[in-house]
């Protein structure tokens, strides 16, 4: 941790400020606004550790949070480079503010119609919308970057499939007389009602899944990272005694080491560099061998090769992590492959199955991972490979192998089936915890399974929508396994509770 300390209220003040707005409205709190965001910076005071900074951006049309993270400024380099990294991300959501809505039906051809006369409506009304429409074939993977999706009368029976596929983006039906007449103001009034009861609706939701506890008497902080369309999300809680007393999320537009530092300094980390915690248990994708760190699709394989604060974690190559992470704290610092944690974590959040695979299928992304408890162990393997498919899946033959799309449900449950038939062969477990959006429909996979394996000789199916839940809980469970010396063991023993609010 570098030393140097510098104004970053004075270097702040003292940039151009060019595409925003700012507003300095004291010492501790800066505003810097556009027409279409706003971004907060708050300094906290947390004597006797260096100061945290606060970085967060919100969209003014729906107050969605596009930006946010905390960090000690005490590395003037890092601070300038997380600074520019906020005005740029604020300055671009300009070009984000049209809202897009796409509409689908068969072929595209009636919706391409009706979407021609929805833009020359909304141009009338002086509302910044665009509407397009594509066959419903292609809005699996042209949806998810929209605002919202209309779905046609006449497939209006696919909805559902469509929304488990589209995650946060709302998909509608288009009410029939309104289709049938082509009455374009009448559909705009229709969606602008329907978004804004949905809005009103997730701000009065409680959370769905309360974050789990273990009783123990141990502080650990868990980390998972990820990557999303046009931005990389890293969720974090702390577990003091097994209480969940923190649970936050970074949003930013890239991901690198220094991001995890970040979260590790800020929350507990003093400014001696004694960490306030018993373990730090980090989730990401890629496998651990001897203690080294292997990023996925590794173009570059050193082993040995030392990570810098400004390595991106994304297509990086093979990085000595643990060696990294744990040369700078007190505490020990644990990494688990994602699916893996996942796996954990759902087998410790149930009583019914001793043997499981836990398979992640993130939509658009023609490789997943999957991650095995077999008798209550967690199996990674001689060399951490263990649940790595993407090993054999260019070995495997898809119907659609030239031109796999991974936002098709159909091309999705052509290779899903195919993973969890080679998982079955190999483990025979008793239940496979499926996370794909694309497929929510278990007896639809069971049937496609049947190629490969008969009815009577399939695991039961669960579809897994919380998977970052399993996540949190896995990384938690595996940082005590291995604080115990027991980490080759699930260890049912410990209590799982709920928070009460």
């Amino acid at each position: 941790m570098a030393e140097e300390t510098f104004d970053y209220r004075d270097w702040i003040r003292n940039q151009d400020h060019m595409g925003y707005a700012v507003n300095f409205e004291d010492d501790d709190h800066f505003l810097l606004e556009t027409d279409y965001a706003s971004a907060q910076i708050n300094f906290y005071d947390m004597s006797p550790d260096p100061e945290v900074v606060e970085f967060r951006i919100e969209n003014k049309a729906d107050g969605d949070v596009k930006f946010f993270l905390h960090f000690h400024a005490v590395d003037r380099d890092h601070a300038i480079q997380l600074f520019r990294e906020m005005t740029q991300t604020l300055i671009a959501l300009k070009d984000q503010q049209t809202t897009e809505v796409l509409l689908c039906c068969t072929v595209g051809m009636t919706t391409s119609f009706f979407a021609e006369k929805l833009n020359q409506v909304a141009e009338a009304m002086g509302i910044d919308w665009h509407f397009s429409a594509v066959a419903v074939s292609e809005a699996y993977e042209q949806g998810r970057n929209k605002a919202v999706v209309l779905v046609a009368p006449q497939i209006g029976y696919q909805t559902e499939r469509i929304q488990a596929a589209m995650g946060e983006v709302p998909v509608l039906p288009i009410p029939t007389a309104t289709f049938a007449s082509y009455d374009a103001a009448a559909c705009i009034e229709w969606l602008r009602g329907e978004l804004s009861k949905r809005k009103a609706e997730e701000r009065a939701k409680a959370p769905e899944n309360a974050p789990s506890d273990i009783a123990n008497e141990k502080r650990i902080l868990v980390i998972a990272a990820h990557s999303e369309p046009r931005k990389v999300s890293i969720r974090y809680r702390l577990y003091d005694c097994g209480k969940v007393t923190l649970d936050r999320t970074v949003i930013k537009r890239r991901l690198n080491v220094e991001d995890l530092t970040d979260i590790i300094d800020t929350q507990v980390c003093a400014c001696t560099g004694e960490v306030r915690a018993d373990a730090v248990g980090i989730a990401i994708p890629g496998s651990i061998n001897n203690g080294q760190f292997s990023l996925g699709f590794s173009s570059r394989p050193n082993v040995d090769r030392k990570p810098d604060k400004d390595s991106n974690l994304i297509g990086e190559g093979d990085l000595d992590l643990t060696s990294y992470f744990n040369e700078r704290y007190d505490a020990p610092v644990y990494f688990c492959n994602n699916s893996n944690a996942a796996a954990l974590g759902w087998y410790k959040s149930q009583s019914e199955f001793q043997n499981i695979t836990f398979h992640s299928q993130p939509t658009g992304w023609a490789i997943g991972g999957q991650g095995h408890v077999v008798n209550g162990h967690l199996v990674e393997g001689a060399h951490g490979i263990a649940g790595e498919v993407r090993f054999f899946a260019d070995r495997l033959h898809y119907s659609n192998a030239l031109h796999f799309n991974g936002y098709s449900p159909d091309d999705m449950l052509d290779m899903v089936s195919q993973m969890i038939a080679v998982a079955c062969a190999m483990f025979d477990p008793e239940v496979v915890a499926l996370r794909c959006d694309l497929l929510p429909n278990m007896d639809e996979v069971a049937t496609e399974l049947e190629k490969y394996i008969p009815r009577d000789r399939q695991p039961q199916l669960r579809h897994v929508t919380n998977y970052h839940e399993y996540i949190l809980l896995g990384m938690m469970v595996r940082c005590l396994q291995y604080l115990s010396g027991d980490a080759g063991q699930a260890t049912r023993g410990w209590k799982l509770t709920r928070n009460k609010k």
